[in-house]
């Protein structure tokens, strides 16, 4: 585990402004899904751990002593933030391969995004009005006010810890909340990490604490009477528990979930040019991230030009070490995970639907360990199938022919989910015109993922609020009406 600084060392975790120890936690080894080695050990949250972190952020807002930083001096702080990340970038790629499986081509880029999230969220302090804000209409006229909402608890998914939680940090923060971070502990050195850089950089104690855990961990915390607000991102049904959790206190909720969105390639798109973007963005991180496009539709009038281009896109991507700068396509993160894939497929087959590459484990010795899966296209399917209602959260895509655009747009639209669906075509304009015809929250052209500094979410099944940019940040406030009676 070299190279990666203290983590290892620590016997602690970051609660409340300092790194608390405790004889009572039990321990977790997190390992490298390329091989299943330990590459770190790590204290898991007791529930007196959230007892803890939960009265610290109750005390820092009922006190008042984070809402009373001026803005101007909370920007400072994210602005240090971002620059700890970046300033530890090299431990944060490592373990964005390490202990997730991500690909160390990929990972420089990660790592800069958790840092312009915290100092792209800082920008925003110059469209936040605080109040009171006089408001006239119709001839009345009122004082409102901007207040945070208080306490936050954020749920962070293994699958991109650093800016996720970079997200929900630094939103909170700006709006004046406190937040207690409940860390996955499939991957969770990252957040380790940004423990150090958030203490490093001298942010109050009670403003952040970290929690890994599991089930438990995060049930007590969305539970807990002192918590204001949730912000989760995480699976559908994860989500609808923690709806439940949060109906019994008011509590409000953000949530980001599951998808099974469409790339949709219009008839005037060159599969030549197109189908290797489409295939790499639907494996992206093998396939594990929420907003994977993992319904191709293309063009009937040109199937027999799109299915062979996406199978040789399928066939050329390099699944093997992620640390290797030739690797397109890693490992899944867990056994669990490729349980889930392996019998996704499964199932498709049985449903009568037809593999075109991959749907098995590679061959060779280097993939004896660890938790691998080919990149899997698949055809011949319905909308009855499991493999075009559910979410696999892994490299199996299928692909299926439309009539025309209403054709398209139906079918993108046909599923629980709306989160982020594609367009695909060198008519940038006619996409746009486009877009509001898909119900998703997130409509990408050309590209596979939304933009961590503009707000996101999804519709439907796939979650309700906002998180990034101006909007989200006034997510984490409450609006404050001041009547006043002028006396006479």
């Amino acid at each position: 585990m070299s190279g990666l600084s203290s983590i290892s060392s620590h016997s602690g975790l970051y609660v409340a402004g300092e790194w608390a120890e405790d004889p009572g936690r039990e321990w977790l080894q997190v390992l490298n899904p390329s091989n299943e080695e330990v590459v770190g050990r790590i204290p898991l949250a007791t529930r007196r751990d959230v007892d803890r972190a939960v009265d610290a952020a109750v005390e820092v807002h009922e006190s008042g002593s984070w809402r009373a930083v001026d803005l101007a001096e909370r920007v400072k702080l994210l602005e240090a933030i971002a620059q700890g990340i970046e300033r530890r970038a090299a431990d944060f790629d490592r373990t964005y391969v390490l202990d997730q499986g991500g690909l160390a081509s990929f990972a420089g880029a990660i790592t800069a995004m958790g840092a312009n999230v915290f100092r792209a969220t800082a920008v925003f302090a110059e469209q936040i009005d605080l109040g009171p804000t006089l408001r006239e209409t119709l001839g009345e006229a009122v004082y409102l006010s901007r207040e945070p909402v208080g306490p936050v608890a954020a749920i962070v998914p293994w699958n991109s810890p650093l800016n996720l939680a970079a997200v929900k940090i630094a939103s909170a923060l700006l709006a004046g909340c406190p937040i207690v971070v409940k860390v996955d502990p499939v991957a969770p050195l990252a957040l380790f990490l940004l423990a150090e850089v958030i203490e490093e950089v001298g942010v109050p104690a009670g403003v952040v604490s970290f929690l890994p855990g599991g089930r438990e961990v995060g049930e007590q915390l969305v539970s807990h009477p002192g918590i204001r607000a949730i912000t989760f991102t995480g699976s559908t049904r994860a989500g609808q528990q923690v709806m439940i959790a949060a109906a019994q206190r008011m509590t409000r909720v953000m949530l980001e979930l599951g998808g099974k969105s469409a790339a949709i390639a219009l008839e005037d798109a060159d599969p030549a040019q197109f189908a290797p973007l489409i295939a790499f963005g639907s494996v992206l991180q093998a396939g594990q991230v929420c907003t994977t496009q993992s319904r191709i539709l293309v063009p009937a009038s040109r199937k027999d030009e799109w299915i062979p281009a996406l199978t040789e896109a399928f066939r050329a991507l390099v699944v093997g070490d992620p640390a290797d700068s030739a690797t397109t396509v890693g490992p899944l993160a867990t056994q669990a995970q490729l349980d889930r894939v392996e019998a996704f497929v499964a199932r498709a087959r049985e449903d009568g639907a037809t593999v075109l590459t991959g749907g098995a484990k590679p061959k060779g010795s280097a993939f004896d360990r660890g938790y691998w899966y080919q990149p899997t296209l698949i055809t011949d399917t319905n909308p009855e199938m499991q493999i075009t209602c559910e979410e696999v959260f892994g490299p199996v895509i299928t692909v299926q022919p439309y009539d025309d655009l209403d054709d398209a747009i139906a079918i993108a639209n046909s599923t629980e989910f709306g989160l982020n669906n594609g367009i695909y075509t060198p008519d940038t304009d006619k996409a746009i015109a486009v877009a509001p015809r898909l119900t998703s929250g997130v409509v990408s052209v050309n590209t596979f993922g939304p933009s961590a500094l503009a707000p996101y979410g999804g519709m439907k099944m796939s979650g309700m609020g906002r998180e990034g940019g101006l909007e989200g940040v006034l997510e984490f406030t409450e609006i404050k009406q001041i009547n006043v009676a002028h006396m006479s």
